[in-house]
């Protein structure tokens, strides 16, 4: 039996994603996505720190 589901693309201004990150940010490592963007910036925290940082830095992009 198939299994059908609709995709959705969706356009989002700055201010949504910054909203998007925020959002993520303060779901999987528990602080803002402003926090976050600027420790990820200056290398307070990478990827090998814990698997839902990426998640988040893949994000990053849509705030900017």
């Amino acid at each position: 039996m198939a299994t059908r589901t609709d995709n959705e693309i969706r356009e989002l201004d700055l201010e949504a994603g910054r909203e998007l990150v925020d959002e993520q940010a303060r779901k999987y490592l528990g602080i803002s996505g402003e926090e976050f963007a600027r420790r990820w910036e200056t290398g307070e925290i990478d990827a090998d720190d814990d698997p839902d940082v990426m998640r988040v830095a893949m994000l990053l992009g849509f705030a900017r």
